[in-house]
């Protein structure tokens, strides 16, 4: 399991390869880098923060890492554990998240409230900017569905399955 460093997207390491840029129509101040860097899905995302009280934009960053696997298993857990009733194989009836161990990281899926959508959990790495907290990502469903991050997913898991990711 590789240790990273916070990616920098206007000087991307020479091994990284950049997959998508993309902001979730439902959080336009919010940009996501989908990379490839060593063996990894590397989603770095950066938003500008404006602070009222003092009258300062800063820039919040932070990016979440998954086996490149990753790529063909959001589609399959998805479409195998959320979309189908429990007796066709998904998740229990009342039940809002999945587990699972990918390539030895542990990983938790689970609906999200508020703003619809699936939140994405690595717990065997933690977060950049809070050392407590367990990287996370945030897929909203107006993301997945109606700007068709999914169905880039479901490309991009082709592309590893031939080996050309």
């Amino acid at each position: 399991m590789p240790d990273f460093e916070l990616l920098n997207p206007d000087a991307m390491p020479t091994d990284a390869r950049l997959l998508l840029r993309s902001t979730p129509n439902d959080f336009p101040k919010q940009e996501h880098f989908f990379v490839v860097w060593q063996g990894y899905l590397v989603v770095y995302d950066q938003q500008l923060h404006y602070n009222p009280e003092d009258d300062v934009s800063k820039w919040i960053r932070d990016q979440v890492e998954f086996p490149l696997a990753i790529v063909a298993w959001l589609p399959w857990a998805l479409e195998e554990k959320f979309f189908k009733a429990p007796n066709e194989g998904g998740i229990p009836a009342g039940s809002i998240s999945y587990r699972d161990t990918l390539e030895g990281e542990s990983l938790l899926m689970n609906r999200s409230g508020g703003v619809a959508g699936y939140r994405l959990v690595n717990m065997s790495r933690y977060d950049y900017i809070s050392s407590v907290d367990y990287q996370d990502i945030q897929f909203t469903d107006q993301w997945l569905f109606d700007q068709g991050l999914l169905d880039q997913f479901k490309a991009w898991a082709e592309q590893y399955r031939n080996g050309e990711l």
